[in-house]
């Protein structure tokens, strides 16, 4: 956040530099209304153009084993642009280093999804997918990724949604 409001502030001296340098080589003075003009749409420009590339941005710090397996888009009335082409606001991962067969269930895995959100705490949630059924279930965050242990009743989702995460877990 202090990065860009520190490069934010960068911008807008930059475009009021420009325009003053073009008005003095002009030798006139420049309207009133210009700087502010100019320099509220460079901002405008630059944010709007953070906000959309910021999920590329993270995914490419990703190391390799992470895989992106859905990206959530989202439209907000104070960008009404986002109507038109809405914008990853949060995308979902799995780690695949933490990929784990179950000892005494074929077909089912052990994986890591981890949650990723613009502005958010990025949060790590146990997941058990079954590749048989086509199932997934989330595990408690508390407990252990341990193929081993597979206690208690899982909220099974049917469906193989997201598809990406079966396609990455379900080595078929």
């Amino acid at each position: 956040m202090f990065i860009t409001l520190f490069i934010t502030a960068c911008l807008a001296a930059l475009v009021a530099g420009v325009i003053l340098l073009i008005a003095k080589a002009l030798g006139r003075r420049p309207p009133k209304a210009l700087i502010p003009a100019a320099i509220g749409l460079a901002v405008l420009l630059f944010v709007t153009y953070s906000r959309y590339n910021w999920s590329d941005q993270m995914i490419e710090r990703l190391p390799e084993t992470v895989e992106v397996i859905e990206r959530y888009r989202d439209s907000a009335f104070y960008e009404p642009w986002t109507y038109l082409w809405p914008r990853v606001t949060h995308f979902a991962v799995v780690d695949t280093a933490t990929l784990v067969a179950h000892r005494t269930h074929p077909g089912l895995y052990l994986v890591e999804m981890i949650l990723v959100g613009e502005g958010d705490p990025t949060l790590t949630v146990p997941l058990v997918v079954d590749c048989i059924r086509g199932r997934r279930a989330t595990l408690n965050p508390n407990a252990p990724l341990d193929p081993a242990v597979l206690t208690g009743q899982l909220e099974w989702r049917t469906g193989r949604d997201p598809a990406r995460l079966f396609e990455i877990v379900c080595l078929d």
